[in-house]
């Protein structure tokens, strides 16, 4: 006898157990159930239970009973996965049979009886969504044609033999995204049989940007490689002066990624022919990702007290995040910026549509649609909060697609937000919006356009606020917002600059065009006057570089007179642990003096603070904020300047080895040195790793000064393929502490 196709056990079990067997005549019954045992056991003697490791031969013809009376009916339906997988780019899904739109799959119907192409009709529907109506386009009836047709829901026969029916299906570019239940109709002499909605023959059909019919398409491989199929990235944060990244482990195809996205749709109640547009899918996953309005995924907390929660610097990748809210159906406590941007990006790659998260350093947060960020002080040199703030850094995300709701040109990257900070048409969400718009000045273009300007490009505006209350501009800052806009670059672990895609170089002429323009479109639209500046005496405040947590900080402000005359200035530093939210925490230090610079001549004051002063004071991401006020007396000039900066952490050290072996088990290990002279309480190392190792907590005993510790964490690799190792550590003294081992599995 020939050998059996790979796929005949499930196909031949699936039908062993089939209804139409247990109503079947007893001599029909008996003998196709005699046949099929027989065969089941050669295959399972033969083969075991994985199956074969080379492609399946060529199908064997096997006799069917020729039941005359009754209907073709169909006993199984083969989504041949691996096939589809390959062609549609996903193969590394584990979950679901999962096509992408506008291009065609195939599927195999099984048949109780020969079927016979010539006088058996076979028609496929899809139906999606509770209450498939062919009006809203949610119930698809395709009769199986010779061919298929361009563009629309069709089904042609590719191959048919005995009982078996290859039949290609497509779907249009613009297909609703989500879950189809498939049902196949046949008629046979007459006769109709149509199987049932059941939960095995669904498919899931995504955005397509490797379509050149559908908004998502993005032509360049090496970019679909990273922003669709890449589980793996970074996340930058700290100042732009100290750049820091630590991996995010995305995990768009792990196991349950897919149900909950598909879940957070369903839940945002957006409308089924609203599924298909990126536009409005990417606004509404902004809006669901936080729990501000309808009870999304991450609950966003900077207090800075993460009781009943996990602290947002503890997160190493998405998988957890949405795993636990697909669990426990109720959001996940804390996110801040990055985690709701790692969260996103993982929601939109699993979708389909190319994403990234970027971090904006220097982020402004304009809250009077001013599209300027004014700051206020008293005539004691002192501030006043006036609503306004500037981020150290913060992180969004942007989306590929095409823009057809607006002219020409718009289309592209797109921001979107997920961090809750103001609301958009009444709810919490952000974009998607044009950066093309935002490098011109367009902020009249939907969506939120204004805000992520003044994000990336406001002016900072300086201002005295005398007794009677009275404002007098002091200075105009053109470069102080956006800068080093970090995204991880295509292919490498390199961080890629985008801040030319939002704004033309500072100070050109281009950029102060897109400026006025912006700013005419604003709430203080005669407002923007460039302010003419008499001064003599030069300032800059700045920290040592590259300070790490345990050694001294050392600040100084220099002066430079550049007049003929000498100069008497009063000089008033402060030192203030920061959130990165640019909201202070707790004053670690401050310092009046008085100096007197020599015509044509220079001096500096200078402060220092211990690792003592400091270290009971920092809150997460170990930002301090240098606030510089002078005032010179001779000629009323007054400066404000000011310098963040992160204090470094040290590095963890992963060790495994580089090269594994799929389903052997292996181990790897952390260590971590306490660089600090007191002890860490409260130690917990975190580690996953998308197709190694499902998110793992491991909490660990207090470690004392210049201690070094170690901790074993046994994984077994389920996919081949480049991975990465990723853990994080986090303590009552230090956070973001990361580290990471890259890995290759055959």
């Amino acid at each position: 006898m020939p050998p059996v196709p790979r796929n005949t056990g499930r196909v031949l079990g699936r039908w062993r157990s089939s209804p139409w067997l247990d109503n079947a005549g007893m001599g029909v019954g008996t003998a196709v159930s005699g046949t099929l045992g027989w065969l089941w056991g050669l295959v399972s003697r033969t083969w075991g239970p994985a199956g074969p490791a080379e492609p399946p031969p060529p199908r064997p013809i096997i006799s069917l009973p020729e039941i005359e009376d009754g209907p073709l009916k169909l006993t199984n339906i083969d989504f041949l996965n691996d096939e589809n997988g390959r062609a549609h780019h996903t193969d590394e899904f584990e979950e679901h049979n999962v096509v992408r739109r506008g291009q065609p799959f195939t599927v195999e119907l099984r048949f109780e009886k020969t079927y016979d192409e010539g006088e058996d009709k076979l028609k496929v529907e899809l139906h999606f969504g509770d209450n498939p109506l062919p009006n809203k386009g949610t119930l698809l009836r395709m009769p199986v044609g010779k061919s298929l047709e361009d563009g629309k829901f069709s089904a042609a026969l590719d191959s048919s033999e005995g009982g078996y029916a290859k039949v290609k299906i497509t779907t249009p570019p613009d297909a609703i995204v989500g879950k189809y239940h498939v049902v196949i109709e046949t008629m046979s002499d007459g006769k109709t049989f149509r199987s049932r909605k059941t939960d095995d023959n669904t498919v899931v059909v995504l955005f397509n940007p490797w379509v050149k019919d559908d908004m998502t398409y993005l032509d360049d491989d090496a970019q679909l490689g990273e922003y669709v199929l890449n589980e793996h990235g970074y996340q930058y944060y700290g100042t732009s002066r100290r750049i820091g990244k630590r991996p995010w482990n995305f995990g768009q195809f792990e196991p349950k990624i897919l149900d909950v996205c598909l879940r957070l749709l369903d839940r945002s109640q957006i409308k089924a022919e609203s599924r298909g547009d990126a536009v409005k899918v990417s606004r509404i996953v902004s809006k669901m990702v936080n729990s501000a309005d309808d009870g999304g995924v991450l609950t966003g907390n900077w207090s800075g007290n993460y009781a009943g929660g996990r602290s947002p610097t503890a997160w190493n990748g998405s998988v957890e995040i949405l795993r636990q809210y697909y669990e426990r159906n109720r959001p996940v406590c804390y996110g801040q910026c990055w985690v709701f941007s790692g969260v996103m990006t993982t929601v939109l790659r699993c979708l389909g549509i190319p994403a990234r998260s970027v971090t904006n350093y220097d982020s402004a947060h304009d809250t009077d649609v001013s599209m300027t960020i004014d700051n206020y002080m008293d005539h004691n040199l002192r501030e006043i909060d006036g609503g306004d703030s500037v981020w150290n850094f913060h992180v969004w995300n942007e989306a590929w697609m095409a823009r057809p709701d607006l002219p020409e040109g718009y289309g592209g990257w797109q921001a979107v937000d997920a961090t809750p900070q103001e609301t958009s048409d009444g709810v919490y969400c952000c974009g998607p919006c044009p950066i093309s718009a935002v490098k011109n000045g367009h902020v009249y273009l939907p969506y939120d356009t204004k805000f992520v300007f003044a994000e990336v490009n406001a002016d900072k505006v300086y201002w005295l606020v005398d007794r009677h209350k009275n404002l007098r501009k002091l200075r105009t800052r053109k470069a102080a917002i956006g800068n080093k806009m970090s995204t991880k670059a295509v292919g490498s672990n390199a961080r890629h600059d985008l801040t030319e895609n939002y704004k033309y170089p500072e100070g050109s002429d281009q950029e102060r065009v897109a400026v006025r323009t912006a700013v005419s479109h604003g709430l203080k639209p005669n407002t923007y006057d460039d302010v003419i500046e008499d001064e003599d005496v030069e300032f800059d405040v700045h920290a040592d570089d590259e300070i790490y947590i345990g050694q001294n900080i050392h600040v100084t402000l220099s002066m430079k007179n550049t007049s003929s005359e000498p100069r008497k200035v009063t000089t008033h530093l402060t030192a203030r642990a920061m959130y990165y939210t640019g909201v202070p925490a707790h004053d670690i230090g401050e310092l009046e003096k008085d100096v007197f610079i020599p015509p044509n001549g220079e001096a500096s004051v200078e402060m220092t603070f211990t690792p003592r002063e400091y270290l009971d004071m920092l809150v997460d991401q170990a930002i301090v904020k240098i606030h510089a006020m002078a005032h010179v007396d001779d000629t009323n000039q007054v400066y404000s300047g000011q310098d963040d900066f992160r204090l470094m952490s040290p590095d963890l050290t992963v060790k495994a080895p580089t090269k594994m072996t799929l389903g052997e088990q292996v181990t790897a290990e952390i260590e971590f040195t306490n660089p600090l002279d007191v002890t860490l309480s409260m130690v917990e190392f975190h580690i996953e790793g998308p197709g190694l190792q499902k998110p793992k907590k491991i909490s660990h005993t207090p470690i004392k000064p210049g201690e070094t510790v170690k901790v074993t964490e046994r994984m077994t690799p389920r996919k081949v393929g480049k991975k990465t190792i990723m853990a994080s550590f986090t303590s009552n003294k230090l956070t973001q502490v990361t580290g990471e081992l890259d890995v290759v599995v055959s």
